[in-house]
């Protein structure tokens, strides 16, 4: 069985204002890392929602700087799920750019990409997609 641990600290940003939907996606090696790439006015006005990769939600605030934190981590009923559609969107999206860098001569294909065929577990597509940092 893999060792999926690491997970823990992957981080999901969705700037979207409905959890289940997949607005702009953003993937961070750590919640450090993404509460160094978020604005305070982004957590001030609730733009959006940050998940670990194994689906707990991460509430954030701002501290007395006005640096972005996590107050809390809570587990979430659907997390998983949220996480997988998050992920899945994105991999939609980054497979669409590599299709389109490829009739630009720009990229090559691999059978799976040429295929459609994209990961279907999270630390599949979190490899899919990498990372924003």
């Amino acid at each position: 069985m893999p060792d999926l641990a690491w997970l823990e600290d992957v981080v999901l940003v969705n700037e979207s204002r409905d959890v289940s939907s997949a607005g702009a996606v953003s993937v961070f090696r750590s919640a450090g890392e993404a509460c160094r790439y978020l604005e305070h006015w982004w957590v001030e006005n609730s733009e959006g929602f940050a998940f670990s990769a194994t689906g707990h939600h991460l509430v954030l605030g701002v501290d007395s700087n006005g640096s972005v934190i996590v107050t809390a981590t809570e587990p979430h009923a659907d997390g998983g799920a949220i996480v997988l559609s998050w992920l899945s969107a994105l991999a939609e999206s980054v497979l669409e750019a590599r299709r389109v860098r490829a009739t630009q001569g720009k990229s090559i294909l691999g059978i799976h990409d040429e295929s459609g065929r994209l990961p279907r577990t999270i630390e599949g597509l979190v490899a899919y997609v990498g990372f924003d940092d």
